[in-house]
């Protein structure tokens, strides 16, 4: 029951999301199909790349025996999906609750999810200022935006040290007086945050690539500054959790931030398309993840 429950709350929330798109704006966008193609097999990756990150965290904690690749992409596909439910939590619980039926320690679910979590703010956010800082055009954007990313970039830097984050983790646990808690090292710590810096790449690439489909004409620095500015967004949406995947506060970063070298009319469009081919990128990664567990991933009798 509470697998169905979790399952109707995705497909609610997703739903809510489509309606309240304004189609309308989109009847007259000019695409090029190539662009747009290569755009969403790279944002695939980089959802496969999370998975990938995930195994490798649970592995450092000492989680043997892991299911299949594609049983654990199958299980990382349906919890992304549950980021569209506001709030953190269906995301994190959703993860842990459809892992932990494959014999994984929960406590070792829980831990990996916020590490992989944190890592991502920061390996990400890290990269995306790194080559914002490149380019003389980021005077433009507001300060307030590059405090409140560093601001935050810099209290997860502080949470995943090793001996405040297994501190923080074990009172947790007293709290809730569930589990045991998993010390974390600096070798998983550095790891992941290292991985998700290459993931910025990819991510922020791949979003880089869409605004090219649209918008054929940006110069090669153009593309440099995309890459950091949907990183950057992406960061600002995770930092405010209560919200269905960065619903807003994304948004808003990106248009702040596309602005420098979009003209208004056009950084509007490409928010609006974006946030769209996302939650489509989002549902073809589970349907990748589902099919090919289905197909490859079962046992065979």
């Amino acid at each position: 029951m509470l697998k169905v429950l979790f399952y109707v709350a995705i497909v609610v929330a997703f739903g809510w999301f489509f309606f309240t798109v304004d189609w309308s704006q989109l009847a007259d966008v000019s695409v090029h199909p190539g662009w747009m193609v290569l755009a969403t097999l790279i944002a695939i990756g980089f959802r496969y790349w999370g998975v990938m990150v995930w195994r490798v965290v649970l592995k450092r904690l000492g989680a043997g025996d892991l299911p299949s690749l594609l049983i654990m992409a199958d299980i990382y596909a349906k919890a992304w999906l549950a980021r569209y439910i506001p709030g953190t939590v269906p995301w994190i619980a959703g993860k842990i609750y459809l892992a932990s039926e494959h014999g994984i320690s929960k406590s070792r679910l829980a831990v990996s999810t916020l590490v992989e979590a944190a890592a991502q703010v920061i390996g990400v956010g890290a990269v995306s200022l790194a080559l914002l800082a490149t380019d003389s055009r980021i005077a433009q954007v507001s300060p307030v935006l590059r405090w409140l990313v560093a601001a935050g970039a810099v209290a997860l830097v502080v949470a995943m040290v090793p001996a405040v984050f297994n501190r923080m983790l074990r009172l947790a646990m007293r709290v809730a007086k569930r589990g045991t808690a998993v010390d974390v090292t600096w070798n998983v710590v550095l790891s992941s945050v290292g991985l998700y810096a290459i993931g910025a790449l990819i991510s922020g690439g791949s979003y880089a690539l869409l605004v090219y489909a649209l918008v054929p004409d940006l110069a090669v620095r153009d593309m440099v500054f995309l890459v950091g500015a949907f990183g950057l967004a992406g960061v600002v949406g995770m930092l405010t959790p209560l919200v269905p995947s960065g619903l807003g506060t994304r948004d808003g970063a990106q248009l702040l931030l596309l602005l420098v070298v979009l003209p208004a009319p056009v950084a509007g469009l490409v928010v609006l398309v974006s946030r769209v081919w996302s939650a489509l990128v989002d549902f073809l990664f589970w349907l990748v993840a589902w099919s090919t567990h289905r197909w490859w991933g079962a046992p065979r009798p």
